[in-house]
């Protein structure tokens, strides 16, 4: 090895011990917040990729933290967005907006009563990869089936994706939101309290109206025990194509999980193959990304185009021209001489992109680490390890932050951010490609 490569390891190595560091900061003893100052309970996707990085530094801590998350796990199979493990009275909206103890199912542990995008099977596959051990897949690997079913069950439309009924289930300040919120008939509503406005500048965060809406969806949901009858009377319904990505994969990594018990994972496998299926119909050749239902252009364009690449489902050529038209163009969503951080979360060509707002425009390190590992499957390594480097440059620079900005890499959100601590910790111990 040469000098170079010496210092670079070198380097390297003190980032992973760095994020450790984070990680450690944030530990509540049965799961790692999110954030110190922002984020004080269990949250789902997070809890997920935290697990995936501690599966190359501390397997043991990283089934601890899956455990502690199915804590919160409904009777029907649900698994919240959020478990309130540890009561912080001076952290709102908490447990209080969502009366979870009032309804039919719920645990005993006060939760949400809406779920977030599946990645916990790819974690469980992660860490069972780092640390085989029979005996913790023989306890949860049911409870993420009794999960995966209820969303199909629950939430599936006649197209074999799932939808989502709340902004919070996915990227909530995401433009592609903008026009089913905007249809909310909210007059009336009282606005929440909000501890992000007390803790980051509020041109970084969801605007009052957005929160407004919010509120809306969780009391509507609230007053039908967060099971409604009919999807078709709900007012946000939405399928969500990094949601449904995500459940691809994941619904290939829990299939994997049941093979190594020596069971049928037949279920899984063809629901991949459904969502892939149904997610393929939605390639857009003009655009060279892919579309939601009844896609308004004029709206613009978010990473949600380019999250089935994460869930195996372009072809060769597709895969090709959603990297170099879409995912790596510098008008759209790559570097470029104004904006030279990727992958922003709302292409600069839209009228919506704004730099500092949340997934308005910031670069994530989640949103990378998914992007990358999609490249990579699809053949793409060169350009996995490209991605891969830009985002331990950003967070060199930046530290372990919520998001950045594309335009300056200026650190925004929460600091001291676990997760994405943790995915650096994955990039470098997994190197794409």
């Amino acid at each position: 090895m040469g000098e170079r490569d010496t210092a670079g390891a070198r380097d390297r190595g003190a980032l992973v011990d760095k994020a450790r560091a984070v990680l450690a900061g944030n530990d509540m003893g049965s799961f790692v917040r999110p954030g110190r100052d922002l984020y004080p309970h269990q949250w789902n996707w997070d809890s997920a990729l935290i697990a995936i990085g501690l599966a190359g530094v501390d397997p043991a801590r990283g089934r601890a933290e899956v455990r502690s998350l199915l804590l919160g796990q409904w009777e029907d199979g649900m698994v919240p967005h959020i478990v309130f493990h540890v009561p912080d009275p001076d952290y709102s909206p908490g447990p209080e907006l969502w009366g979870s103890a009032a309804c039919d199912g719920a645990p005993e542990v006060a939760t949400s009563g809406i779920t977030q995008p599946p990645v916990l099977a790819t974690a469980v596959w992660a860490l069972h990869e780092a640390d085989p051990d029979l005996g913790f897949l023989e306890e949860v690997v049911p409870a993420l089936e009794r999960w995966h079913r209820w969303l199909h069950t629950t939430r599936g439309n006649e197209d074999g994706l799932v939808v989502v009924l709340h902004p919070w289930e996915a990227a909530d300040n995401s433009p592609r939101f903008d026009a089913a919120l905007a249809r909310l008939a909210v007059e009336g509503s009282t606005a929440v309290e909000r501890t992000d406005r007390r803790v980051v500048a509020a041109e970084q965060r969801p605007t009052d109206d957005d929160y407004l809406r919010y509120r809306f969806l969780v009391e509507h949901l609230r007053e039908r025990g967060y099971r409604p009858a009919s999807l078709e009377d709900e007012p946000f319904v939405f399928v969500d194509l990094t949601f449904n990505s995500i459940l691809a994969t994941a619904e290939d990594d829990l299939a994997e999980l049941w093979r190594e018990l020596g069971a049928d994972g037949r279920r899984a496998r063809e629901a991949a193959q459904r969502i892939r299926g149904a997610l393929s119909e939605r390639w857009d050749d003009r655009r060279a990304l892919y579309v939601e239902d009844g896609d308004d252009e004029s709206a613009g364009e978010t990473i949600d185009g380019l999250f089935p690449l994460y869930g195996r489902v372009p072809s060769a050529e597709q895969a090709r021209r959603l990297f170099d038209e879409s995912l790596w163009a510098p008008e759209r969503f790559g570097p470029s001489p104004e904006a030279p951080w990727p992958v922003t979360s709302a292409s600069k060509a839209s009228p919506a992109f704004d730099a500092r707002r949340y997934w308005r425009g910031p670069v994530w390190v989640n949103v990378n680490w998914f992007l990358a590992r999609g490249l990579e499957r699809a053949g793409l390594g060169e350009e996995a390890r490209r991605l891969a480097e830009l985002t331990l440059q950003l967070v060199t620079r930046s530290g372990f932050v919520e998001y950045y900005a594309p335009t300056t890499g200026e650190p925004l959100g929460a600091r001291d951010f676990s997760w994405s601590a943790a995915l650096t910790i994955d990039l470098i111990l997994r190197p794409p490609g």
